[in-house]
């Protein structure tokens, strides 16, 4: 292939500083931005043939005034940053990477939901901050902590991560009870209402659309338990972010947990921002994708998604 082909990267800093993004100079000849604000967009892309970004935003004018672009590959899954449909009238070739970081997230889910749970954080304060070595007693049992065995941990969204997590879940003694779009013989399948009600442990992994905007607002919690422990590691408007951040002030919601946010990242009028240091929420920085084998094993499909295209295959196209 020739090394005259030219790809640009346009937030290496979102994909992780020790990913090895030199593998796409056995590509082309790349050209790597830590960063692009969205009046650089354009200078970024230049002249390039291939650009690979994570999270910045592709419009119609920037595809329309982009003259050599060939193929946006977007390192993840979602795609919602791209204007696909513009890129396809333009002849722009757009590539997603499927499934990469199931384990990864499904990983930082259990973590979460097991962090949360077990009141590690209030132990480990009172450890590090020396009241532990003063107290002359050997052991600390408050706040209390439960087992997961017998519990019922509901899983919204139970595609490839939701079926990891069920399957973890299950393996702790939990009782798994999920809400899909098209149920399944796998898992036990319930509405949104029953999961609500019933859960003791509720781990979100839907996608964001029309039909899940909001779907846990004050009314969902309203029929939950008030010691439920909540993580989502989807998108963070699935969870009516008011409306929990009320939640958990007042008492109503037993944990949070999150990793994704409607806003990223979160400024000091988010609804979040007030919560942040309350002992019973664990918020974290759009990490959970992020395992360094999943951002090689996400790297290594785009160098696949790009030869596949130079071939004149389809691998990965979402603009088909």
């Amino acid at each position: 292939m020739s090394n005259k082909l030219k790809i640009s990267v346009l937030d290496s800093m979102s994909m992780g500083e020790d990913t090895p993004l030199n593998r796409l100079s056995e590509i082309g000849e790349v050209t790597i931005y830590n960063t692009t604000a969205d009046d650089e967009r354009l200078e970024h892309i230049g002249d390039s043939d291939i650009i690979v970004l994570n999270k910045i935003k592709i419009t119609e004018d920037l595809i329309k005034d982009s003259k050599n672009l060939k193929l946006i590959c977007v390192f993840a899954t979602g795609f919602d940053n791209i204007d696909v449909k513009a890129a396809k009238r333009y002849g722009v070739a757009v590539c997603n990477v499927p499934g990469y970081s199931t384990d990864s997230v499904a990983l930082y889910t259990v973590a979460t939901v097991l962090s949360l749970v077990t009141k590690l954080r209030e132990y480990n304060d009172y450890v590090r901050y020396g009241e532990y070595s003063k107290s002359g007693i050997a052991n600390k049992l408050t706040p209390v902590y439960h087992e997961i065995k017998d519990k019922t941990w509901g899983i919204i969204g139970c595609g490839n991560i939701g079926s990891a997590v069920a399957k973890v879940a299950m393996a702790f003694g939990a009782r798994v009870i999920v809400n899909k779009r098209k149920a399944t013989d796998e898992f036990n399948c319930v509405d949104i209402e029953t999961l609500c009600r019933e859960s003791d442990i509720i781990t979100v992994h839907c996608p964001l659309n029309e039909q899940t905007r909001s779907l846990i607002d004050k009314n969902k919690i309203s029929i939950m338990k008030n010691d439920v422990t909540i993580v989502n590691a989807a998108r963070g408007a699935v969870l009516n972010e008011a409306d929990v951040a009320d939640a958990i002030i007042n008492g109503q919601i037993g944990a949070l947990g999150c990793d994704v946010y409607s806003t990223e990242p979160f400024s000091e009028a988010h609804p979040y921002y007030k919560i942040k240091d309350f002992s019973n929420v664990l918020l974290t920085p759009h990490a959970a994708w992020g395992a360094y084998e999943a951002r090689v094993r996400c790297l290594e499909i785009i160098c696949d998604n790009i030869k596949a295209f130079l071939n004149e295959k389809q691998q990965n196209r979402v603009d088909c």
